[in-house]
């Protein structure tokens, strides 16, 4: 008689194991956090992605327009490309922190110039993660010749 006691007890004892009620929370909850990261990382990363993709364009455009409106072969104003890429195309109004455009000769001959745009992307998520600094600066660079020379 005190034999079958110990054997129901030892059933009970291990009953837990057999039990799978709640398992699929308890796994939702382990993968979650790592799935949401994962998720918002890469839309962090498309950010940059785009950002580095206007700028680009931005100091394409800065160029363009500093190369075919040259007076005498001069170039316009730093602040006039600026104002130019900045108001009359509008890239002002995607509120990159740092948004600078400057322009200046290239070294090597004075019928090009180059433009440089600059951006800072503050990351959303990824500034937990070691080797995301905030801000991560971007720059994009275009040098072109100027018309009719």
């Amino acid at each position: 008689m005190n034999n079958k006691r110990f054997k129901h007890n030892k059933r009970k004892k291990y009953f837990f194991l057999k039990n799978t009620r709640g398992a699929a929370a308890v796994e939702l909850g382990l993968i979650l956090p790592a799935f949401v990261l994962l998720m918002l990382g890469g839309m962090d990363l498309g950010h940059m992605f785009y950002m580095q993709h206007v700028i680009t364009n931005a100091s394409r455009e800065g160029a363009r327009y500093a190369a075919n409106y040259n007076i005498a072969g001069n170039p316009p104003s730093s602040s006039a490309v600026s104002a130019y890429v900045k108001t009359t195309l509008n890239y002002d109004s995607f509120n990159f922190s740092n948004f600078n455009v400057s322009l200046s000769p290239s070294g090597g001959s004075p019928n090009i110039l180059t433009v440089t745009v600059h951006a800072d992307k503050n990351w959303w998520i990824l500034n937990t993660l070691p080797g995301f600094t905030n801000p991560k600066q971007l720059t994009a660079t275009t040098a072109m010749q100027f018309e009719g020379s």
